[in-house]
């Protein structure tokens, strides 16, 4: 009995040293990352590597509005669930957020109606997040004095189990993770300032110039080996630093600015 005891007790220290080696390679690589969508690639992989399916680090704010710049938006959630969040301004009252505001500690969304008395929007709002196939999961808060409320989440699928260990853990990530992004959105946004000129991400590029060639969402993410999802964010931030809606317009700013070539789209 001893013997199981200790070799449980060794593997329960084991799996936490590896969960802090972890930890740290990510605060590292977040400390050294130069663009956001090096951030945002660190945040998918994490993800991977926590067994958790989603990742947000988001201001909390209307980020359809435009003069959003300096606001970070950095998220893979399903898309119906985003567009009906942005849609009808969730942010506003989503119980996620407003506990957030509540504590600077990483938590868990199962224990936010122990933290705050939810109103019947706000469970509706998880009642929704359930429908879109969105669990339970984990919130960093990330609140500093004169600028706009953020956090940073990490969620699960309907149906899997929550490992609360690792509460610990995501604290660091999502504290480290949302410092590097807003650091580079505020000297992004001064640079815009300074210069005028709109600079897409190698990989925004990438996509834009696909999508000038006629390709969909879905075919750009097969070209380039990477997610759906992830090639509708892309094009939804540049389309926000260009300040337009319609992705011809995007298309045709790119072209017009000499970030892509006209002889490219051919």
């Amino acid at each position: 009995m001893g013997q199981a005891l200790a070799s449980f007790s060794f593997g329960v220290q084991e799996e936490s040293l590896q969960t802090f080696r972890l930890v740290q390679q990510f605060v590292d690589a977040a400390n050294r990352a130069s663009t956001l969508q090096q951030v945002e690639l660190l945040l998918e992989q994490i993800s991977l590597e926590m067994g958790f399916d989603y990742y947000a680090l988001i201001h909390h704010v209307d980020h359809r509005a435009r003069n959003k710049a300096s606001s970070v938006r950095l998220e893979n959630y399903p898309k119906p669930w985003v567009e009906k969040f942005l849609e009808k301004k969730m942010y506003s009252w989503d119980p996620i957020h407003v506990a957030s505001y509540a504590t600077n500690l990483a938590f868990a969304w199962s224990d936010v109606p122990d933290m705050i008395t939810l109103t019947k929007r706000q469970q509706d709002v998880l009642r929704s997040a359930l429908d879109e196939g969105i669990g339970d999961g984990i919130t960093v808060p990330a609140n500093l004095p004169g600028e706009a409320n953020g956090s940073c989440s990490f969620a699960l699928r309907r149906g899997k189990t929550l490992r609360r260990e690792y509460i610990g853990a995501i604290q660091l990530i999502g504290s480290f993770a949302f410092q590097s992004a807003r650091n580079l959105a505020l000297e992004a946004a001064r640079s815009t300032a300074t210069t005028g000129r709109v600079d897409l991400s190698p990989r925004q590029l990438d996509c834009v110039l696909l999508a000038g060639r006629g390709k969909s969402d879905w075919e750009i993410a097969t070209i380039l080996g990477i997610k759906e999802d992830t090639v509708t964010q892309h094009l939804d931030s540049a389309r926000e630093r260009y300040g337009v809606a319609k992705r011809v317009q995007l298309i045709l700013r790119a072209v017009h600015a000499g970030q892509i070539a006209l002889t490219d789209l051919l």
